[in-house]
């Protein structure tokens, strides 16, 4: 089971606070609203693309998955306050693969949901951005973005990129 819960939703409105943008998000297929405070320190990255944006980026329409740590602490408000670890977005309604969760080396799987074919052209960075090694996975946190899987039980992939979330 993944230590990371998934949100998907439509930005709704953006604020700009001094330490943080808030984005209001209403839950597709729901009028549930959430706000998802994106720090400097959150990784914000384009569905399609995997190039990293700006929260200043991001306008209301946009389709955004968020991922936050299941024991990470939020407010106990209305809308509910969250800080995500890893948020994904796009214009359209359009996104590749995405899998958060630890990653086991003896079995290449990320959770026991996704098997991993590491490549020579999978770009392995840590949440600073340095380049890092495959070996330097093993039992961490890591967000594997992928184009294509096969059908197989459990599937395969080779990533596009990986991101080391717990360094």
């Amino acid at each position: 089971m993944s230590a990371f819960l998934h949100f998907q939703g439509v930005l709704t409105e953006l604020h700009e606070t001094p330490t943080y943008f808030a984005l209001t998000c209403q839950k597709q297929d729901h009028d549930d609203i959430i706000i998802l405070n994106i720090a400097k320190e959150t990784l914000l990255f384009n569905s399609t693309t995997y190039e990293s944006l700006q929260a200043s980026d991001l306008k209301p329409g946009f389709f955004i998955h968020a991922y936050v740590h299941k024991h990470q602490p939020a407010t106990r408000i209305f809308p509910p306050q969250i800080s995500p670890t890893l948020v994904v977005a796009n214009e359209k309604d359009l996104f590749y693969g995405v899998k958060v969760g630890t990653y086991n080396a003896a079995t290449s799987l990320i959770e026991t949901d996704l098997r991993l074919n590491i490549g020579p052209n999978t770009k392995m960075l840590a949440e600073a951005g340095q380049n890092i090694e495959a070996e330097q996975l093993d039992g961490h946190d890591i967000a594997v973005f992928f184009k294509m899987s096969t059908r197989s039980i459990p599937p395969r992939t080779t990533p596009n990129m990986i991101i080391l979330l717990d360094d």
